[in-house]
């Protein structure tokens, strides 16, 4: 389904207090707004075979129309990257064409040719699935457009740049942390995000290599959750039923990590460690539940910092092939955890507060 020219499909979230946290935030180096230039952001971190992009074959003159073939505002994650470069491209005055593709691969597709279609000066994705989008990619790159594959990979190097976190990286610090957590022997249970996603498929590997290298720990289970409460809570509830003893749970995404601790609170077991995210609700959690966790980051910010690419492009700027974003988990709840903030807010230290209340509004 399209959708008009920065409009946007809500989910339900809780209502954002812009008192309290957000004015804390104001001090710090979140108070510095990151969307109203197209300066990259200080952690976008080139990988190191990155190569200096010939942007010569880009440079027009605006007004720009960009493509942002949506993978689905189908979590506050996904309304957060979304709203973050609604806000960049109004404040550039660049025209965005969405389109939400509800997380299915083949409407993706459909959307990506229909933005090409109506001659788009550039284009981003974030692929639901990295095989099935790679055609379409490679025919909007063979257009000779901007073509910015972020947030997730794709099977292909036939685009402009390629901005993604080193998921891995957030798989194996969870894992690490966890094992730690765990005295490194016990039984874990693991909750995974989507079958064929690139990013589910790092995060899972990092994760299971370090719960390998800590030498004592069984996996007793896995299942995907879709990186979904309810079926993080379901799967647990199954887990919990076989399994009378379980040390130990890691996650793809903090959303099932909140599933887990219902599920283990609702059966009367006790909490183990968990691994976690940078999921605000979650950090709440954490921190009034004294949980042993840790908060690996994925941010939201690739969206707003694709288009920065795409417009440096445009605009004859210098930008780089690929970045690799490896932001440190977050260690400690009580700290960066924000009482009065929606539970759906991503902590990051990226939008200013005034921005947090328009991507969250009261």
């Amino acid at each position: 389904m399209t959708i008009g020219t920065f409009t946007l499909l809500r989910i339900s979230a809780a209502a954002l207090v812009v008192s309290g946290s957000l004015a804390a935030m104001a001090g710090s180096a979140s108070a510095q707004s990151n969307l109203t230039s197209t300066e990259l952001y200080k952690d976008m971190t080139p990988t190191a075979d990155a190569v200096d992009v010939d942007v010569s074959r880009y440079k027009k003159e605006g007004p720009y129309t960009i493509g942002y073939a949506g993978f689905g505002l189908v979590n506050s994650w996904r309304v957060q990257a979304f709203e973050s470069t609604k806000i960049l491209a109004e404040n550039l005055g660049v025209e965005l064409r969405i389109t939400d593709a509800g997380g299915d691969a083949n409407k993706q597709i459909s959307d990506a040719e229909d933005l090409l279609a109506q001659g788009v000066d550039a284009l981003l994705i974030s692929p639901v699935a990295s095989e099935p989008l790679a055609p379409v990619i490679e025919r909007a790159y063979s257009l000779g457009i901007p073509v910015i594959v972020w947030g997730s990979d794709a099977a292909t190097d036939q685009y402009t740049a390629k901005i993604v976190a080193d998921d891995y990286y957030f798989g194996y610090s969870g894992g690490q942390k966890l094992a730690q957590d765990m005295g490194g022997k016990g039984n874990v249970i693991m909750l995974r995000g989507i079958a064929g996603n690139s990013v589910e498929t790092a995060r899972y590997d990092g994760a299971a290599a370090a719960l390998k290298e800590a030498g004592g720990i069984t996996i007793v289970g896995e299942e995907y959750g879709s990186w979904a409460f309810d079926q993080g809570k379901a799967i647990t509830e199954t887990f919990l039923a076989a399994n009378p003893q379980i040390d130990g749970v890691w996650a793809s995404g903090a959303a099932m990590t909140r599933g887990a601790i219902e599920a283990f609170q609702e059966a009367g077991r006790p909490l183990v460690p968990m691994s976690g995210e940078n999921l605000n609700g979650f950090m709440k959690l954490w921190a009034d539940l004294d949980l042993k966790s840790s908060g690996p980051q994925f941010p939201t910010w690739q969206a707003p910092e694709a288009l920065k690419v795409a417009l440096r492009a445009l605009q004859g700027e210098p930008i780089k092939s690929s970045y690799l974003l490896k932001p440190a988990p977050i260690t400690d709840a009580k700290a960066a955890a924000m009482p009065d903030v929606s539970d759906d807010y991503w902590v990051e230290q990226y939008l200013t507060p005034e921005e947090v209340g328009r991507v969250f509004p009261q």
